[in-house]
């Protein structure tokens, strides 16, 4: 064999060997960004129940803003997820993913997508209930 093929045939060796450990590091990645993400999500839904039940302006207000930080610390996340996480699963181009090797599993990448879609919907949930808490009680008119 020529000596000028062994150091990329010795290179490809020891990548081809990382590729399943770097995997399953960025599934760990990933499956505890997930983990965080479903907690925020409980906290979100216990501070927006907080918020109905108050009956005081200043607390609900208190309240309104500590849901907005839950939110917005959700939406960094699921954009991380959205960006690096979801492509290197997919196999596409970001760092991580090209380093990995390989894709996901199609029946993990598959729940991992219906995950993601679920939380944007209650997200959008949170979003809407956010404003109808915010907006000025209607006014009574008589008729």
């Amino acid at each position: 064999m020529k000596s000028w093929l062994i150091a990329p045939l010795t290179a490809l060796a020891l990548a081809l060997a990382l590729a399943p450990v770097r995997a399953a590091e960025q599934s760990l990645d990933t499956q505890k960004l997930m983990t965080q993400m479903q907690e925020r999500m409980k906290t979100m839904q216990e501070q927006m129940n907080r918020i109905q039940q108050t009956t005081d302006p200043k607390e609900r207000q208190k309240l309104l803003q500590e849901h907005m930080q839950t939110m917005q610390q959700q939406m960094k996340d699921m954009r991380a997820m959205g960006g690096g996480m979801m492509m290197g699963m997919m196999g596409q181009g970001s760092a991580k993913g090209m380093q990995g090797g390989g894709m996901m599993d199609p029946k993990s990448r598959g729940k991992m997508m219906q995950d993601r879609m679920d939380m944007m919907q209650m997200m959008m949930e949170q979003m809407m209930e956010q404003m109808r808490m915010q907006a000025p009680a209607p006014s009574k008119e008589p008729g």
